[in-house]
């Protein structure tokens, strides 16, 4: 990846504050429009959570709102927009005197749809914002309905990596969960390649054997396959390690690179009475690294949902 870095040297810039708090700082120039005093300040809090993932039977979240006015007040929360009306959201935030900062909570209505994100987006007034201060005086949330449930240990065993380097193809232990909702089944775990091996539990590598702590990049994000009647997708995720060329990134092929199914084969969710396995076959799933995208075709990629399917699999 070409990465542009642009420095910008101030020559006899210095600035020496004293005794000058943050509060006292006014952020523009000579010609910015001078803020009226009696604004309130609303604004939603910069660190509030940006997509949320909520149990059915427990559908709601909070997100706080911060002022800078002192008064008791209340001001309206505006609803830019509200995906499939499925979001309940107050019309106002109501504080107490002298209180800065309040949660309003938010609710899903009974009946929306589960297993894909919703979006809500939210504003406050405009006469109520101060445009000069660092809070968020519009937010998106992304929030989906969905119950996951640990399945225990399993094992992936991908054609990934070794199309772009020489490596052995090993099994990863990883940790399971499963999901149903009305549409499909979902699996997710922790990608495997995004720590340093620390050792084995017999079966599989916990962590990936060829990482040293300088390929890790810190992105440790879930592996996240959802199961259809036309077959098994995995949604594209930064793989949680560089070797040289910038981060890698695998996911599946078609919907994401091309929508030729024929060249480009979505999975096949086997089940068992133990879990079964997940197959992608070879022109399933892609890897992606310094910028270039190639198909990974050299042999398939598994997941195995449980200890005793990878022990069958490897008696045949």
């Amino acid at each position: 990846m070409n990465i542009k870095k642009y420095f910008l040297t101030f020559a006899s810039a210095t600035m020496l504050f004293a005794s000058c708090g943050v509060e006292d700082l006014e952020l523009g120039n000579s010609t910015t429009e001078p803020v009226d005093p009696s604004i309130a300040g609303v604004e939603f809090a910069a660190d509030n959570a940006k997509t949320f993932e909520l149990d059915p039977v427990s559908p709601t979240f909070e997100l706080v709102v911060n002022r800078t006015a002192t008064e008791a007040a209340s001001y309206d929360i505006i609803v830019v927009s509200n995906e499939d009306d499925a979001f309940e959201v107050p019309a106002k935030v109501d504080f107490a005197q002298d209180e800065t900062s309040k949660a309003i909570t938010i609710n899903i209505k009974e009946g929306a749809k589960q297993g894909e994100p919703l979006t809500l987006t939210l504003a406050i007034n405009k006469n109520d914002v101060n445009p000069y201060t660092v809070g968020l005086k519009e937010i998106s949330i992304k929030t989906t309905l969905i119950k996951w449930e640990s399945i225990g240990r399993g094992y992936w065993v991908g054609n990934v990596i070794n199309n772009f380097f020489g490596v052995s193809v090993f099994p990863l232990a990883v940790d399971i969960e499963k999901a149903t909702t009305a549409n499909d089944i979902k699996f997710r775990f922790e990608c495997p390649y995004a720590s340093v091996c620390t050792g084995d539990d017999g079966y599989g590598y916990i962590g990936y054997p060829y990482n040293e702590e300088s390929d890790l990049t810190g992105n440790v994000e879930n592996v996240v396959i959802s199961v259809t009647k036309a077959g098994a997708y995995m949604e594209p995720i930064p793989m949680g390690l560089a070797w040289g060329y910038g981060e890698m990134y695998m996911g599946s092929i078609y919907s994401n690179l091309s929508d030729n199914l024929d060249s480009y084969p979505l999975g096949t969710y086997n089940a068992t009475e133990t879990g079964g396995t997940i197959v992608f076959p070879a022109n399933s799933l892609f890897i992606q690294d310094n910028d270039v995208s190639s198909a990974c075709k050299s042999g398939p990629s598994v997941l195995y949902l449980s200890l005793s399917d990878y022990l069958a699999a490897s008696e045949e």
